[in-house]
């Protein structure tokens, strides 16, 4: 996701102006409308979006769904969960760059869901 962004943000002229002499300027464009450049920015910031809610999502996960593991809750569960989780965050990042905030909203719970489900599991089990 960070390469794509990269690219839009070439395309919507938001790098550096020092950006702009590198080889792989990504076919940048000084010449756009306003309605092209105004399009091209909107691409930009949902994937700037896209990559910051991924940052803020998975670094959670990740220390939930491994304390699930070391608390050695139930494999089948953490991996059902963990499986739940990753499509979630795939479907989510495919619906925000289709501009589906209904979809994007459903994957987003699900993904929340299958964190918070793996906590009570580590929890309870760390318990018992």
């Amino acid at each position: 996701t960070t390469m794509i962004q990269g690219r839009k943000a070439f395309a919507a002229n938001t790098r550096m102006p020092e950006d702009k002499k590198l080889v792989c300027n990504m076919g940048l464009q000084s010449n756009m409308d306003d309605k092209a450049l105004k399009a091209a920015v909107e691409d930009e910031m949902r994937w700037k979006r896209i990559i910051q809610n991924d940052l803020e999502s998975m670094p959670m996960a990740f220390v939930v769904f491994w304390s699930a593991i070391s608390a050695q809750v139930n494999p089948d569960v953490t991996k059902t969960l963990l499986l739940a989780y990753t499509v979630a965050r795939i479907s989510h990042t495919a619906s925000y760059a289709l501009s589906m905030p209904r979809a994007r909203m459903a994957c987003w719970m699900t993904g929340s869901f299958c964190i918070v489900a793996a906590g009570v599991n580590a929890i309870m089990a760390a318990l018992s």
